[in-house]
C-alpha cells in the first residue's frame, strides 16, 4: 500500500471517528439528545413565526419564548450590551474559520491529528445549531436600527441617513 492511499485511510477513519463520537448509547446520552432536538425545534418554530412570513409582532412575540436560548439571551441582555455579543459572536465565526483553514492546512501536508475536528465538531454544534438564530441577530447587530448608538447606514452615509 502506498503512502497516499494510507494517509487518506487515516484521515478517513479520523474523520469518521469524530463523527461518531459519543454515539454509544447512554441514557444521559438520550436525555442530551432529546434535550437539543427540543431546544432546536423550538427555535425552528420561532424563526418560522418571523413577521415575514405573514405572522403579527404579538405572535413573533410569543414564539420567541419558545426559544430557550433567546430567553436566555434576553435575561442577560439587560445587564450586558448588545456590542459585546456582537463581538462574541464575531469571535466565535473566525474561530470557526481559522480552524477550518487549519484542517485544511493540516490535511493537505499530511498531518493526522484530532483535535482540530473535535474542535470544528464542537463549533458548529454550537453555532449552526443551537446558536444559529441568535449568532446571525448579533452578527447583524451593526445594521440594526435600534441600536442605542451609529448604525451602519450612518456611519456610511452620514447622520440621518434611513436604515
Amino acid at each position: 500500500m502506498d503512502a497516499a492511499m494510507h494517509a487518506a485511510k487515516d484521515h478517513g477513519f479520523s474523520l469518521l471517528y469524530v463523527i461518531t463520537e459519543g454515539a454509544e448509547q447512554r441514557p444521559t446520552s438520550r436525555v442530551w439528545g432529546l434535550l437539543s432536538l427540543t431546544v432546536e425545534m423550538l427555535q425552528v418554530v420561532r424563526v418560522i413565526t418571523h413577521v415575514t412570513y405573514g405572522w403579527t409582532h404579538e405572535s413573533q412575540a410569543m414564539a420567541r419564548w419558545f426559544d430557550l436560548v433567546a430567553v436566555v439571551v434576553d435575561q442577560v441582555r439587560q445587564w450586558v450590551p448588545d456590542l459585546y455579543f456582537y463581538i462574541l459572536a464575531c469571535v466565535l465565526v473566525v474561530v470557526a474559520s481559522a480552524d477550518s483553514v487549519l484542517i485544511t492546512k493540516m490535511t493537505r501536508d499530511g498531518v493526522l491529528a484530532v483535535w482540530p475536528l473535535k474542535v470544528m465538531r464542537f463549533l458548529v454544534a454550537t453555532i449552526v445549531t443551537t446558536l444559529f438564530s441568535t449568532t446571525l441577530e448579533f452578527l447583524l447587530y451593526p445594521l440594526d436600527c435600534t441600536t442605542d448608538g451609529m448604525t451602519a447606514s450612518e456611519w456610511l452615509h452620514g447622520g440621518g441617513a434611513g436604515c
